[in-house]
Order: C-alpha cells, then structure tokens, then sequence
C-alpha cells in the first residue's frame, strides 16, 4: 500500500510540472517577427533634388532688319537651319493704301496744280532763257563799239554784269523747273495702288546653325523693323533650369557634380552646375503652399547621343552632390526612428532589440549615412512596428 501511494504521489507531481511548464510557455511573451537587414560599408553622397525643365543655353531671335510686307514663312519648328545659307524669310517693300474717293480726289488735286506749277516754271525758263539771249547780244554790241573807241569802259562792266544775272537767271528757273516736277512725280506716287510694288524682296539669312524651335511670325503680313520673326535653337548647348527650394540653393556651389534622371530615357545624363541665379522667386505648390525658389542652371555633359531626345522645355528631374564619400556606414532609411529629438535605430543583439542612437549624414531614398552608433556587420530591423521596443525579443521573420 505505501508503494503505491507514493507512485500517486508521483505521477501527481510530475503532472503538475507538465503542467507548470505548459501554462509557462502559453504565458511568456513571444518574440516579435521583424524584418532585418545588414549595415553595410559602401558609397554615398549627400545630394539635394528637385524638378525643371530643359531649355536651351543662346537661342537666337531673328527680326525683320527692314519695314516691308512678309512674305509666308517656309519653316517649321523642328527644321534644321545652316548660319548664313539657310533663308529665314524675305521682306518685300510695304504695299501703298488703297484710296478712299476723298482721298483720291485730293491727290488728283495736288497732281493737277503740280502740273500747273511745272508748266509755270518752264515758261519762266523760257522768259529768263529770253532775257540772257538779249543780254548776251547787248554784251556783244558794247565789246565791239568798245574796241572801236565809241563805248565807254563802265558801259563795258554794265553789260558784262547784265549778261551774268541773266545766266544766273536761267539756272534759277531751271532748277525751280526740277523742283516742280519732282513735286508733280510726289504727287502722282500718291495714286499708286498695291498693284504698282514692284521692289524686291530683301533675303533674312539665319544667324545661326540649329533647329527652328518657335515660329513667331509665320503668315504674310505687314511687318516693322525688329519685329521677331523666328526662334532658332542649338540643341549641343542644351542645359536645365531646375527650381531648388532656397534652403536647398543655399548649399550649391557652381562647378558641382550633377545628373539629371527620370527624364523618360535609360540611366541618369550627367550635368555640372553652371549657374546658381542671385534672385529667388515665390511658387505656389500643388498643396497651395507658397514656397521660395531658386533656379540652378545645370549644363548636359557627356555625347549629345544621350539627351538627343530631349528638348527645349522637357520635364525633368535635377541632383547636385554636394559630398560623396567612398567608404561610409549605410544603414536602410527605414531603419531610422525619432528618439530623444534625434535618430536612432533599433540593434539587434542577443536576440533582443536595442535602441541605438545614432548621428545621421547623408541621406538618400534609400540609405543613411551612419557617422557614428554602429558599425559594418550589424544587423537593424527595418520598418519596426509598435510592438518593437528597447529589449524586447525579436525574431528575424523569413524572406
């Protein structure tokens, strides 16, 4: 009888402890699943990014050199132009106004007494004519008594001076004769129509060699001079205007190191920055935020090959580096989390989760750089869920 009461003692303790065991394991905290991965040594850059458009660097606009009647432009925008053999356009001289019957009879008039003043300078030619013909033959009368003795010597001087005014007296009237012709020519230009141009056209050569990218002017028309005619574009200076935000202008330097990418075509175009303009201007957001701009001109470099697709005017994306380093601590950007008003990360050691503050350089879409906190090899939970606080256990969840 003992021995059996001590066997039921036994097997009463032993499911006891089965059961202990089996309510502590129900119990105890799971480790929470995360998803991990690896620090890694490698190349990062600090770089800032943001949106423009493409344009050409010297666009040349040509103008009408002389006033005249455009003839109908033959180019089209895309059309490849030679400096100085390709013929932008050709002016001809204006056309003269049609003429209201007003306006006719007035210039009717004006030829009509333009020919009454020419008719009254050629009889006063003639009168003058005349008058030195009488006055050249009066001079030879005296010359001739003179030499004989029966003239005196201020008769002579008389005479002499007598046929010179009358000579001058020709001339006169023969140029007032020019002049009222010249106004009677005037006054009968005032009845040309448009059917009476007939000047020639003046050629307008390109400048310079590129490709058409505006036609400002492009149907027959009057034009004046230095109207803009066409918009002509050398693609080999291509270059972008992107819009940084004035806290990102700030940090850029001319000479930087730059691509352009998401441009629609295969990899990244790279660019050098040109220009950082002086003058910022305001720009509303799509969330109706207004926001200060600065426009960065970066220059394509490389083979034209690469961007000959692209054009004035493009939507495309703009980097500048601003540092780059070869040999850097990167973790994954979803590793970092907001602690005590800086970063940290979650380490994982020992099977639990360490909070790590960390000091965070460059960063990218994809990477962090690490300056100090961890080291090459360690291993972070990415995109840690509420569940995941310092010391608590984890468990790396299967990929």
């Amino acid at each position: 009888m003992a021995k059996l009461k001590w066997a039921r003692w036994g097997l009463g303790a032993a499911a006891t402890t089965v059961v202990a065991v089996m309510l502590g394991l129900l119990l105890a905290p799971r480790p929470v699943d995360v998803d991990v991965e690896t620090v890694r040594i490698g190349a990062i850059a600090d770089s800032v990014a943001d949106q423009g458009v493409a344009r050409v660097r010297e666009a040349y606009i040509v103008a009408a050199p002389v006033s005249g009647r455009l003839q109908r432009v033959d180019l089209h925008v895309g059309d490849r132009v030679a400096a100085g053999s390709t013929l932008v356009a050709r002016i001809r001289p204006a056309s003269a106004d049609l003429l209201d019957p007003r306006s006719r009879a007035q210039a009717q008039a004006a030829i009509a007494a333009a020919q009454a003043a020419v008719a009254a300078a050629a009889a006063e030619q003639d009168r003058f004519a005349a008058e030195a013909r009488k006055a050249d033959a009066d001079l030879a009368r005296v010359r001739t008594l003179a030499a004989k003795g029966f003239a005196a010597r201020q008769a002579l001087d008389a005479a002499e001076a007598q046929a010179r005014a009358a000579r001058a007296a020709v001339r006169s009237a023969a140029a007032q004769f020019g002049v009222r012709r010249s106004e009677l020519a005037a006054a009968g230009s005032a009845l040309l129509g448009p059917e009476a141009q007939d000047g020639r056209a003046v050629p307008v050569p390109s400048p310079a060699s590129g490709y058409v990218t505006r036609v400002l002017q492009e149907s027959e028309r009057t034009v004046a001079m230095g109207a803009p005619l066409v918009e002509i574009a050398d693609q080999s200076g291509l270059e972008a205007a992107i819009e940084f935000l004035t806290q990102d202008a700030v940090r850029i330097r001319e000479g930087m190191h730059a691509e352009l990418y998401d441009w629609g075509g295969q990899g990244s175009i790279p660019a050098i920055v040109r220009r950082v303009e002086p003058q910022g201007f305001t720009k509303v957001s799509a969330l109706g935020v207004e926001e200060q701009r600065v426009l960065v001109l970066l220059q394509f470099e490389g083979s034209p090959v690469s961007w000959s697709r692209i054009g004035p005017g493009y939507r495309v994306w703009g980097r500048v580096f601003l540092r780059q380093e070869a040999k850097a601590v990167k973790a994954p950007l979803g590793a970092l989390v907001r602690a005590d008003g800086g970063w940290a990360v979650f380490r994982i050691g020992e099977g639990r989760a360490r909070l790590t503050p960390v000091a965070v350089g460059a960063m990218t879409d994809r990477e962090a750089e690490i300056r100090s906190g961890l080291k090459g090899g360690d291993r972070v939970i990415v995109f840690p869920s509420d569940k995941v606080v310092d010391g608590v256990r984890v468990r790396a969840r299967a990929s």
